[in-house]
């Protein structure tokens, strides 16, 4: 544990800021859990809120075992769709740290609103009215994200950079796309409500897709189930050329912590680390873990729909607004005002993630300085036994429809182990 805070030590504004109570919300989370072990570290009282689900115990367990966690680290149960429900943890609070909410990028169109939109909104709603409640709070930190900047990163003229003056106006058409409609509107909604009041000021983070190494073997894991599969044979030999942003959870956490104790942090702040594709993440993942499955192929599109849509990775519209796209973004601004400096590079946060996943057992340990054979290596696990049986067409395809699916049948077909042996993939 010590080590995993050692990554990104305390800066000087955490040092220097005096103790205070800070209620976070969804403090087991992945994001949550890494800011209330720094908040400790710090010497702050926490008031931690969780879901009633109890999935969350390995990291409860992980949190309570650091240095003052028995004096100073008090939990509440909140459910981010009942009003009330956040009052008595925000209650006495100087700051609030709102990193609560749905994290759900497969949920289907008709089911979007109800499973994702509504109870972030709602729990905008309900926290923020905790805190209008509770005279004693000074300041409000929001976990918001990239998808509240931009839809795919289109709306603009090519070669835009993007930064903290970019709103995704493209939510009243994005409902099918349940995830990004919701991260624009909640953080709309928030300077909505902070707007109508002058005694807690509102500052909105904005990362891009959040990696790093786990505090505990929890299903708070954020991205990195998704990120696993590159690991683990599951999508051997293909990796989708899919664009996306990057920034390691440790520094999330320290932005959240830095904009929380600067008097001068106002506004929103991009956490952006660096755009790459998949195809890039697992070069990287090869040359540091040469004894895995890292897939070698970048795979097509048509191939790419059904193996992702069939393993809940990802759904179509996804998959076709970030094929092969890599944006500009501009997130110069946290590293000069927060005082970040710079961000924990990629492959840092690859090798960190990957190492903590072994050692919790999430992976399975490779012998030192070993190395799969060809034979060895899984024939078809890039395409999910479910693909081997796919119907003629499939909704989640949209427009792909039976040309991907009738695709991807083929290369089951072509690279699918026979009752007499494994065919070798071309």
């Amino acid at each position: 544990m010590e080590r995993l805070l050692e990554r990104r030590p305390l800066l000087p504004a955490e040092h220097q800021a005096p103790p205070a109570t800070v209620c976070v919300t969804g403090a087991a989370g992945f994001i949550g859990s890494r800011i209330v072990a720094r908040l400790l570290a710090a010497g702050h009282t926490v008031h931690a809120t969780r879901r009633a689900a109890g999935d969350d115990a390995p990291t409860i367990a992980a949190l309570q075992e650091l240095p003052g966690a028995a004096e100073r680290l008090r939990w509440f149960e909140a459910n981010l769709t009942r009003e009330g429900s956040f009052d008595a943890a925000v209650g006495g609070c100087r700051y609030v740290i709102h990193t609560a909410g749905v994290v759900d990028v497969s949920a289907p169109p008709s089911k979007g609103y109800e499973r994702v939109i509504k109870p972030t909104l709602l729990g905008i709603a309900n926290v923020l009215g905790a805190v209008n409640r509770s005279p004693s709070v000074e300041k409000v930190v929001l976990t918001s994200s990239m998808a509240a900047m931009s839809a795919d990163f289109a709306e603009a003229d090519k070669g835009h950079v993007y930064s903290e003056k970019d709103w995704n106006l493209a939510f009243p058409r994005e409902t099918k796309d349940a995830y990004f409609a919701a991260k624009a509107v909640a953080e709309m909604q928030a300077w909505s409500i902070a707007g109508q009041q002058d005694r807690w000021r509102l500052v909105a983070i904005c990362p891009a897709t959040v990696y790093g190494p786990l505090l505990a073997r929890s299903p708070g894991m954020g991205s990195t189930p998704a990120l696993k599969k590159l690991l683990d044979g599951s999508f051997w030999p293909f990796v989708a050329p899919l664009g996306l942003g990057t920034v390691d959870i440790d520094d999330v956490a320290a932005a959240h912590c830095l904009a929380m104790v600067q008097p001068e942090a106002s506004g929103r702040y991009v956490l952006w680390e660096r755009a790459c594709l998949m195809t890039e993440v697992a070069a990287i993942l090869r040359e540091e873990f040469p004894a895995y499955c890292v897939p070698p192929l970048s795979a097509p599109l048509w191939l790419s729909v059904p193996v992702l849509i069939l393993s809940r990775t990802l759904n179509y519209r996804w998959i076709k607004r970030m094929w092969k796209r890599k944006a500009r973004v501009d997130s110069s601004r946290a590293l000069k005002e927060l005082g970040l400096g710079q961000f924990i590079p990629l492959r840092q946060t690859l090798k960190d993630l990957f190492s903590r996943l072994i050692e919790l057992g999430i992976l399975k340990r490779m012998p030192a300085g070993s190395s799969k054979s060809k034979k060895e290596r899984p024939a078809v696990a890039a395409i999910p036994a479910a693909a081997a049986s796919l119907p003629a067409t499939t909704p989640s395809a949209g427009a792909a429809g039976a040309a991907v699916v009738g695709a991807a049948k083929a290369t089951v077909e072509a690279v699918a182990p026979s009752s007499g042996g494994s065919k070798k993939a071309a």
